[in-house]
């Protein structure tokens, strides 16, 4: 059954904004208990928790957060964030596309895949090789 269109739309406007404030209790808000975060540069699934630890790794060496030119598309099955991930990394200003799949169930996201061009990080921040998370 497809998901409820003004709902995904909400969803995907919550996860572009509540991802620029770093507050990781109110990302969960919009967390299924079974979600599962997948990232095309270290590609395996990561519990709901393993996730939060990832994000507040993230926020600690990650600062001015921006999603410049947010694009949300609905689903049948959630929505797609499209957008450019522009801030602070190392104390060096980065700028990276992203892409954020989203799947919903029982309005909250139970599953989400991202695809970053982590190479617009690190040579940006003088880490070759790795990446933000």
């Amino acid at each position: 059954m497809p998901v409820d269109r003004e709902e995904a739309l909400r969803l995907g406007q919550f996860w572009a904004t509540v991802s620029e404030e770093h507050n990781t209790d109110k990302f969960q808000t919009v967390l299924h208990d079974d979600f599962v975060m997948w990232y095309n540069f270290d590609p395996q699934d990561r519990t709901r928790a393993e996730f939060i630890e990832t994000l507040k790794a993230a926020h600690a060496m990650f600062s001015n957060q921006k999603n410049e030119n947010s694009q949300i598309t609905v689903t049948e099955s959630g929505f797609v964030l499209q957008a450019t991930m522009t801030g602070i990394l190392d104390g060096v200003a980065i700028r990276s596309p992203y892409c954020f799949i989203a799947t919903i169930k029982d309005g909250k996201i139970i599953r989400g895949d991202e695809y970053f061009d982590t190479a617009q990080l690190s040579k940006k921040a003088g880490r070759p090789g790795e990446g933000m998370v």
